[in-house]
């Protein structure tokens, strides 16, 4: 497994190297993954874009080979384990090996529990929990035969607390938290390992924030005064599949501009201005 490592610059940003690595990225047609996976092949990562919409995924696939960069495109449904399988066949066929596996598809239906149909819900639950572990398990074997492995799986700040009309997507992905604790353990001894990042709101064409109002309204509520952008997400994958995370492994790390306030009646007493 290559060298992944991080250098600072004069202004004290982070850069890092991911030359000879391959990286699998699912949910790549989305804001946020092709941002991930367009990060990666920025710091010298091939990368396998899986998704869902290939015109989107082909678009990434163009923008990674401007970076001087290698990619494959697998579509497919990750509620089908069948396609857990042929992403990592892929990666295998077209590379060799794959270092990083990102987790990130998912999605979501707007509904109040007793409306949830049993379709929805187990759409639910198989794209954001069971696509996620059989992608991981398939990796899993992969990265044992070759000496290791990162494994960054895509939750949500929704794992925390209640959310109402996206009950099954919280319950999903807060399982997702779990079981990446029990992985971190389980796979530590072939080398893996297994992190779990929690987005809070972040702004894609997708967001269901796109008005401006109701955008600076979310935004009152994290310390740093903005909604996330996709590449906050990305730094992080990259920090947690690089070598300077060797030390960090079955954790859950919110990149949601800080933690919930107490209570919202509160935020007058901050920001008088976003209070009323």
């Amino acid at each position: 497994m290559s060298q992944r490592t991080m250098d600072r610059t004069a202004t004290g940003t982070a850069t890092f190297d991911f030359t000879g690595s391959c990286a699998v990225v699912t949910g790549a047609s989305g804001g946020i993954g092709s941002a991930i996976a367009e990060a990666f092949a920025r710091a010298g990562a091939d990368v396998v874009l899986h998704g869902r919409n290939v015109e989107a995924l082909e678009q990434v696939a163009g923008r990674v080979t401007e970076l001087g960069r290698r990619s494959v495109i697998v579509s497919g449904n990750m509620r089908d384990p069948g396609t857990s399988r042929a992403i990592v066949d892929a990666a295998v066929e077209e590379f060799g090996s794959f270092d990083i596996l990102v987790n990130n598809a998912g999605g979501n239906f707007a509904a109040r529990l007793e409306d949830l149909s049993v379709n929805a819900w187990n759409a639910t639950i198989e794209t954001n929990l069971s696509g996620p572990f059989h992608l991981a398990s398939a990796a899993y074997e992969v990265f044992k035969e070759h000496g290791g492995g990162a494994i960054v799986n895509i939750g949500s700040v929704s794992a925390n607390y209640a959310h109402p009309l996206r009950g099954a997507y919280a319950a999903a992905k807060a399982g997702l938290s779990s079981l990446t604790r029990t992985m971190a353990w389980e796979w530590s001894e072939a080398n893996v390992r297994v992190n779990c990042i929690e987005p809070g709101a972040v702004q894609t064409q997708a967001s269901r924030f796109v008005d401006p109002d109701l955008e600076r309204r979310i935004a009152s509520f994290s310390a740093r005064p903005r909604v996330g952008r996709p590449e906050d997400i990305a730094s992080m994958c990259l920090f947690l599949a690089s070598d300077d995370a060797d030390y960090i492994t079955g954790e859950t790390i919110k990149v949601a501009g800080g933690p919930p306030i107490s209570s919202p009646a509160e935020l007058a007493l901050i920001r008088p201005e976003q209070g009323e």
